[in-house]
């Protein structure tokens, strides 16, 4: 299967061919840009990223590149410049391929060869090739051919007839052989349950067919795009598609702050291209306030490279207390701090390491740091990291130990930090801590790695935003307790000068609003101190669109598509939202599974939704303000809003929660709910069909909205519906079986078999209701009357199955016996006839007139059993 981008444009070229040598010339033009461009996007995707961020200064500069000179450029970077020692390991055979110089008789050589024949056309002082060449020097000089005709020139068709054979020769050479060409290409779009569409675009389907499986759930998550296979799958950022691989685009410069231009070369479409991800400086970074130092020194007890503890530090004891005790016992090797960006976990982690080192629990400390974003007052700040991959760490730890010298070829750094990890290498152990671990390139492979090698008494703590792995003691830090909060809002606002301004009550707000969270309470602050007035703590943070890229971009990116339509839901809809509710919104009217609890757990890991447990035992969905805000502004740009916007308004209708309304538990949120969904039935704004799979999801985990589902189902149907309606109470009973509640359901649905004249049904759900010796002698009286004066049915009935309806009944009314009226007993006489038993039947009625001589039902009875009946 040749690949789809490069047989659209041959499709255009040869439409071209049809009309006049010089549009085939022009498209042969456009051909071979499609090649210089296509090679590039395929070669930056196998560049690594590196703390110096070199794939990332390519990419930065190409969509700001207006020409095709600037792709070619970046091209030669990629292959022999800085970035080339960060390809992966299995782009380095079409690295050879396309840099290694050879000579004729090799298709690299006939394709510069022709390029630079047809280019004499032009420029007939050009010079021919001499010697061996690089397949690279064909793209410097495929933009120069390109600018000095169809840029700076305007050819004859004389000289494009002449040009374009050669021209053409040469472009198929490239496009048949080029390696990168011929390696596996596929679009992939990440389905809501998790599994992907893939597209096959050329090469081999192989690599892709374990997207298409229930077990790609659980695998790597990747973004919708375009993606190549070099042993592993990577996506080619530089190149555009759309869900039906019917078009390919380029960035073709235009650059404006938000967008820059997508072109297509193939349809000469245009579209704008997100521009938010390439906005940063793609120049040298500075280190991270918390870098390690870069050797050890003596820190109390300990050798350790750690930063300085934090200044104006507010004390989190309990915190403190449980990680201070989980990280020097002799249990659990590896510990991980989770919680939001900027919730102080840095922070929290150097305290309480300072004073660790005061014990004599470990001999050295060591500090890695992942971090690439320093959250300053003054906003967030892109900075260098110290460590991105298993290399990084083990080289960063020789140089810090001084173990170069154990250094060989059958030794390498990742031995050495793999064999301190089992066994220190002094007396005592060592306590390995990484710091903004979500960052590492791959985490859950590094982790692995740790995980495989450290042995108690060494000890590895984490810190991260999320959590993608499993074998480490989980400890979440979450926002400040409420007296943390003032502390720090006390603390700051002196230090900024602004003390007279934040009284008791904007105190209370500010931590009430930011959620304790440290990094968002001081940004609130220092804008209190810029505008010198107070303003509503909520509308401040809002207008702080670097701090909410800072604390949940990266987060945000990494979720799944379902727990992103999750997150958006409820950031859209600002109150507490009860866990089931969510679930049945989103299962409504699926065509696949998904699983939306899965999703929901996914968000609580990464910090971005709080799940609280109410009295009752029912959850509740709460995102915090901040969370909210951002999630506010992806949702109006979401390419699904409208869906979403359809889900926020079915969650209103549970109304409004907050902290202090969860003692009620979730029964008054799912009476609402079914009180919205009636009065708009009712007022024919809404169909039941049309919300009917969300109110059957609610009441599988909310027993009792069966009832409130068969009452809905009653009101629209009347008594037409009377056998839908008994269906959601036995619903109801098969979940609640015993009890008072489901005695009532029993008796409710007794009445409703009576309406359908189902003898059968309602005898025994009468029974299961009225059972019990306390049961009222008029219910079981009235029972007993109905099912006598259903004469057809009775008579349709075997002697088994009447002995078996009538039995029962019979019982309940022997135990009464005693109270019974005379019209009672004949009721139960009739009943002992129906079971063909008439010799009871006569002694039953025979009591009945010793009660009440002149009871004429008695009396009738009596005469038919002398007549025989």
């Amino acid at each position: 299967m040749s690949l789809r981008p490069i047989a659209l444009m041959n499709d255009r070229v040869n439409r071209a061919r049809e009309d006049s040598d010089i549009a085939l010339f022009h498209d042969l033009l456009y051909a071979g840009e499609f090649v210089v461009r296509l090679t590039t996007a395929a070669i930056v995707a196998a560049i690594d990223d590196d703390r110096d961020r070199h794939r990332y200064r390519l990419l930065h500069k190409i969509v700001r590149a207006d020409g095709i000179g600037e792709w070619s450029g970046v091209l030669d970077d990629a292959l022999s410049g800085p970035a080339s020692q960060h390809l992966v390991p299995a782009a380095k055979e079409d690295r050879r391929l396309l840099t290694e110089r050879v000579g004729p008789g090799n298709w690299q050589y006939d394709a510069v060869r022709l390029l630079l024949e047809a280019q004499q056309h032009i420029d007939p002082e050009k010079q021919p090739i001499s010697g061996k060449v690089p397949l690279r020097s064909w793209f410097a000089s495929f933009a120069e051919l390109r600018n000095k005709t169809r840029g700076h020139g305007a050819p004859t068709a004389t000289l494009c007839s002449k040009i374009s054979p050669q021209l053409e020769e040469s472009i198929k050479l490239i496009c048949e052989h080029n390696p990168l060409f011929l390696r596996p290409w596929a679009y992939l779009h990440r389905n809501l349950s998790g599994k992907y569409r893939v597209i096959p675009m050329g090469g081999g389907e192989g690599v892709f067919a374990s997207l298409k499986t229930v077990s790609a759930i659980s695998q790597s998550a990747y973004q919708n795009g375009i993606y190549i296979s070099f042993d592993s799958l990577r996506r080619v950022d530089l190149l555009y598609t759309d869900a039906d691989v019917s078009d390919f685009f380029f960035p073709n410069g235009a650059f404006k702050g938000r967008t820059f231009e997508l072109h297509s070369l193939i349809s000469d479409n245009r579209q704008d291209g997100d521009a938010s991800p390439y906005l940063a400086s793609a120049s040298e970074l500075p280190v991270s306030e918390t870098h390690g130092v870069g050797q050890l020194d003596v820190t109390n007890n300990v050798w350790s490279n750690l930063p300085p503890a934090p200044p104006s530090y507010i004390h989190r004891p309990d915190l403190e207390t449980e990680i201070t005790s989980i990280l020097t016992n002799d249990r659990h090797p590896i510990v991980t701090l989770v919680g939001r960006g900027g919730i102080g976990k840095t922070s929290l982690a150097l305290q309480i390491l300072h004073a660790v080192a005061a014990t004599s629990r470990f001999d050295t400390i060591l500090w890695f740091s992942a971090r690439d974003i320093d959250l300053l007052p003054q906003g967030p700040k892109i900075v260098r990291p110290q460590v991105l991959t298993e290399k990084d760490i083990s080289s960063e730890f020789v140089n810090i130990m001084g173990y170069g010298a154990e250094l060989s070829p059958k030794r390498t750094t990742i031995d050495v930090m793999s064999d301190s990890l089992r066994q220190s290498p002094h007396s005592g152990p060592l306590l390995f801590v990484f710091d903004n671990f979500e960052t590492m390139r791959n985490p859950v492979d590094v982790f692995n790695w740790l995980d495989s090698n450290v042995r108690l008494p060494n000890k590895i703590l984490i810190t991260s935003r999320f959590r993608e792995f499993k074998a480490d003691y989980p400890i979440a830090v979450g926002g400040m307790e409420e007296p943390e909060a003032r502390a720090l809002i006390r603390q700051t606002a002196e230090a900024l000068g602004i003390q007279d301004v934040i009284d008791d009550e904007y105190c209370r707000q500010i931590a009430e609003e930011s959620d304790g969270h440290p990094y968002v309470i001081k940004i609130m602050l220092g804008e209190v101190a810029d505008s010198k007035k107070t303003g509503r703590p909520k509308h401040i943070i809002a207008r702080k669109d670097d701090v909410l890229d800072a604390l949940f971009e990266r987060t945000f990116a990494n979720l799944s598509p379902l727990s992103s339509r999750v997150f958006l839901t409820l950031s859209g809809w600002r109150s507490l939202v009860p866990q089931l509710a969510v679930e049945a919104v989103l299962l409504r009217d699926q065509s696949e599974q998904i699983d939306v609890s899965g999703a929901v757990d996914e968000l609580v890991r990464m910090s971005l939704v709080q799940r609280v447990t109410a009295p009752d035992k029912s959850e509740f969905l709460d995102v915090p303000l901040t969370a909210a805000i951002f999630g506010s502004r992806k949702l109006a740009v979401s390419p699904i809003k409208i869906i979403i916007e359809n889900d926020i308004r079915l969650l209103q209708d549970l109304g409004t929660s907050s902290i202090h309304s969860l003692k009620d538990g979730v029964h008054p949120k799912i009476l609402s709910l079914f009180a919205k969904a009636a009065s708009r039935i009712s007022e024919g704004k809404q169909r039941l069909v049309d919300i009917q799979n969300v109110l059957e999801f609610v009441a599988q985990s909310y027993p009792p909205a069966w009832l409130l589902l068969a009452d809905l189902y009653e009101d629209v149907h009347g008594n037409d519906g009377s056998s839908g309606t008994a269906e959601y109470v036995r619903r109801y009973i098969e979940q609640v079986p015993d009890g008072d509640a489901s005695r009532e359901a029993w008796a409710r649905l007794a009445n409703l078999y009576r309406r359908t004249n189902d003898v059968i049904a309602a005898c025994g759900a009468f029974v299961r209701a009225f059972g019990a010796a306390d049961a009222p002698l008029t219910e079981i009286s009235t029972m007993a009357n109905w099912v006598n004066n259903n004469r057809t049915i009775i008579t349709d009935l075997d002697s088994t199955d009447k002995r078996a309806v009538f039995g029962s009944l019979i019982g309940l009314m022997e135990r009464r016996i005693d109270e019974a009226s005379a019209t009672d007993l004949s009721r139960l006489a009739w009943l002992h006839l129906h079971a063909d038993d008439s010799g009871r039947a006569n002694q039953i009625a025979e009591l009945g007139l010793a009660k009440e001589p002149d009871n004429r039902h008695c009396q009738r009875l009596i005469e038919r059993l002398s007549n025989g009946y």
